[in-house]
């Protein structure tokens, strides 16, 4: 079936049952138009089609062809609560709890208040607390990838994981 664009500006489809003409007139049935109806009526057309993949590839419109574009990958939903769970059993998060509990209490509540936000995807509290942590020299270098890299595992946004290094 060809396609057109409506005034060579939204992405060509068929052409719809009805055209209006510059007179106000209307027409039906798209097998009858003529080329000239259909130009007057402000259709583009009609367009060819490029071979594509769905599965991996797209076609976008450039204002006067389609062209074949790569899909982008698509990227997992983070795994909020899922990354919490874990973290709150990890052996090294856990010391670095205790430590904290025991000599900075207000790091601690930090941690855990920001962790339980973190998990409903606010985390800029918990990231304002991690940073403060490693300032106070609590949270060393290899704990900074090791919490990097469970964050990674779950799908957990980018800037999240770049922030856990306060020297970004």
């Amino acid at each position: 079936m060809p396609l057109y664009s409506f005034l060579g500006t939204r992405f060509p489809e068929p052409l719809p049952f009805r055209i209006t003409l510059p007179d106000g007139s209307t027409r039906t049935d798209p097998s009858s138009f003529t080329a000239e109806e259909i130009q007057a009526a402000g259709y583009v057309g009609p367009i060819p089609e490029p071979a594509y993949d769905p599965q991996a590839e797209q076609l976008q419109w450039n204002g006067n062809a389609l062209v074949v574009v790569t899909k982008e990958p698509e990227t997992p939903p983070p795994q909020w609560e899922e990354f919490l769970s874990t973290v709150m059993l990890d052996e090294e998060i856990n010391n670095l709890l205790a430590t904290l509990l025991s000599n900075s209490p207000g790091l601690y509540a930090g941690l855990t208040l920001g962790l339980q936000e973190a998990s409903k995807g606010a985390y800029q509290f918990f990231i304002n607390t991690w940073q403060a942590a490693i300032k106070k020299n609590f949270i060393s270098s290899d704990l900074i990838v090791h919490a990097q890299n469970i964050a990674t595992t779950f799908n957990i946004p980018v800037d999240f994981i770049n922030a856990l290094n306060a020297q970004n």
